[in-house]
């Protein structure tokens, strides 16, 4: 027996409690899929939506009831409970599976508050290759790889602090032993690009099935679009999202058809919409994953003025913040001993891509800066 015909009966047999709230919202996938895949990514769609009613934050994962969506389907952590769900409607319409529902979602007050911080750590963007290079053969879309860099970067760009965009990728060197590693080139992004994160992944899966041509001559094929993505501090080489994303749709092109991938025709078609739709999900997610950090800047040099800092407005410096000492030496490359100093340092200029920090205390006044030392926020 199918969900739809099931929840209904069951809902009439449970008491509604006070504190639980009804959300109700609708969501459509293309029949071209099938209609089992067609009908979860409409559920899917529909409980995302009415999660997001109850104020959602697009960061984790949330895990849904009935076997209907498994945890890695829903990256939603609601500021509420999906305790169940009721299908009110479903029907066909121009091709499309469209469905309402509504939701019992319950107060979680478990949940912590998203962080709000002004501080954007400069960012810089690797290229995305395809993993199976040989899949981009239909449609000849050899190039995908630096058009979803491209739209992707699009999507960073005002929320993020976008600094660097390399036209290569940066790999993860197994070779050092420390755990999750450094990235290769990590101490340039930091010393010579004033870049903090970095932003690296592979589309790993954009197949489909070949089939004969009848298919292709009335259906609209369905074709995968699936990337893996990790962003990394390369201070520290902890990695903040480490994330796979997977998305089906119809592919409406012919089989023989060379796609331009850097057109918008490609962007405004079905499978175009629904590659944007997860890039647009990726650049949610890593400007949620930087939200909290705290803003770590390196000496530039100390002097009568003050301390000289290589992080301004752009990284959302301002008058008036506060700082911490922390002396790090290096022990061996890739290990560093690091102290800190409850003495404080408050901005007194903010430029936009340095700040002169003044003492705030007498301590502070008395402390000497050595090569390598840095500033970290007071939150």
């Amino acid at each position: 027996m199918s969900i739809k015909t099931v929840l209904p009966s069951l809902f009439l047999l449970l008491p509604l409690a006070a504190q639980a709230d009804w959300y109700q919202a609708e969501g459509s996938a293309p029949l071209s899929l099938g209609t089992e895949a067609a009908r979860q990514q409409a559920l899917e769609q529909a409980l995302a939506d009415a999660l997001l009613q109850a104020g959602a934050s697009l960061t984790t994962v949330q895990s849904v009831t009935n076997g209907a969506l498994s945890s890695q389907q829903l990256d939603i952590a609601a500021r509420g409970e999906l305790m169940d769900y009721v299908i009110l409607d479903e029907r066909r319409s121009q091709g499309h599976l469209k469905l309402t529902l509504r939701a019992d979602i319950w107060p979680n007050d478990n949940v912590q508050p998203q962080c709000a911080g002004r501080y954007r750590p400069g960012l810089t963007l690797s290229s995305f290759p395809l993993l199976r290079p040989e899949q981009g053969r239909i449609g000849q879309i050899f190039e995908l790889g630096t058009a979803v860099t491209a739209r992707l970067a699009q999507h960073l760009t005002p929320d993020v602090n976008l600094m660097t965009q390399l036209p290569h990728q940066l790999l993860t060197d197994t070779r050092l032993p420390r755990s999750p590693g450094l990235r290769q080139g990590s101490d340039v992004l930091v010393q010579k690009q004033q870049s903090r994160l970095l932003l690296s992944g592979v589309i790993d899966d954009i197949s489909m099935d070949e089939g004969n041509w009848v298919k292709w001559r009335f259906t609209d094929m369905p074709r995968q679009f699936g990337l893996s993505v990790t962003l990394e501090d390369s201070l520290t080489g902890e990695r903040l999202l480490q994330q796979h994303y997977q998305t089906i749709s119809p592919w409406s092109f012919s089989k023989h058809t060379k796609v331009k991938v850097h057109e918008q025709g490609f962007w405004q078609s079905a499978y175009g919409q629904s590659a944007d739709k997860l890039l647009q999900r990726i650049a949610r997610d890593v400007t949620n994953a930087q939200s909290c950090m705290k803003a770590i800047g390196h000496i530039l040099q100390q002097s009568e003025e003050g301390i000289l800092m290589d992080l301004g407005r752009q990284a959302g410096i301002q008058p008036g913040d506060r700082f911490t000492l922390i002396h790090r030496r290096q022990l061996q490359p890739g290990y560093y001993s690091e102290t800190s100093s409850t003495s404080q340092f408050v901005v007194q200029q903010s430029h936009t891509d340095y700040s002169l920090l003044t003492p705030a205390d007498g301590i502070a006044r008395q402390i000497s800066i050595t090569p390598g030392d840095m500033l970290t926020s007071v939150k």
